[in-house]
């Protein structure tokens, strides 16, 4: 017979041992399958000639987290989307979340922040809707106005597992700089893959640094947002003229343009 006081340490050396292993959020990369489409325009009377409608290619990661009492949830990251107009391409860039569950009825609900074109970022939703049984595989329209008003945007996300993402294996991707132009300030809104140390600084034309937002500082996986007013680390204005931004987290290092005007 084991004694009481074996028994107890072992069990007291088996829980310690559970909490001292880190969880690592699991990531699976996603790519945009036949049938992914960008609509826009008129989709209800009296407008006769129709949306516009475009096949959407591009990527995107699912980072699972905890389950709530009836669905299991998710961090939508890195979604870099193109949609190809004649002789341009229109990127689609942003974050958001999924979740996929319910009792009885199965049901499915996917809102994504994005960038459509370098604009401003604007909240995309699914709405909570009937769906989800062929997860992990995704089939499922979002919208800028929930389909309701004569013109609205609506993007059919059709997507599985496989590929790679920039931000799957560890790093960062950005999804917008807002405004571009600015004057006064403008927002970097960037993602990354997991926890860690991220560092975002300011460069001039000439590759030199003139400011430091983040200083390495540690950062939770999901999206952030940083503000830059236009000025140097001694607080003066920085003149007006290009400036890049750089943000740098795990394997990789993105970098964007910025200009500032007078």
């Amino acid at each position: 017979m084991i004694p009481r006081t074996a028994t107890r340490l072992a069990l007291m050396w088996a829980l310690g041992a559970a909490l001292a292993v880190p969880t690592r959020a699991q990531t699976t990369a996603y790519t945009l399958s036949a049938g992914a489409e960008y609509r826009t325009g008129c989709f209800a009377p009296p407008c006769t000639c129709g949306p516009i409608q475009l096949p959407m290619t591009g990527t995107m990661a699912l980072v699972r987290k905890p389950d709530s009492a009836q669905f299991a949830n998710y961090d939508v990251i890195g979604v870099v989307w193109r949609v190809q107009f004649n002789d341009a391409v229109l990127s689609i860039t942003g974050s958001g979340t999924y979740r996929v569950g319910g009792t009885g009825t199965l049901r499915q609900q996917l809102t994504l922040d994005l960038s459509v074109g370098g604009g401003p970022v604007r909240h995309f939703d699914s709405g909570l809707v009937a769906g989800g049984g062929n997860f992990p595989r995704l089939d499922v329209g979002i919208s800028l106005h929930g389909q309701t008003p004569c013109a609205d945007t609506l993007l059919i996300v059709r997507a599985g597992p496989g590929g790679t993402t920039d931000v799957a294996g560890g790093g960062v991707s950005v999804q917008s700089l807002a405004p571009n132009p600015f004057r006064t300030g403008t927002r970097l809104l960037f993602t990354v893959s997991e926890a860690g140390p991220v560092r975002l600084s300011i460069h001039d034309a000439a590759g030199r640094c003139v400011r430091t937002l983040v200083a390495g500082d540690p950062l939770e996986a999901g999206a952030h947002a940083v503000v830059w007013d236009g000025r140097a680390a001694d607080g003066r204005v920085c003149a007006a003229g290009r400036y890049f931004v750089r943000v740098q987290a795990g394997r990789r290092t993105e970098q964007v343009s910025v200009v500032r005007l007078r």
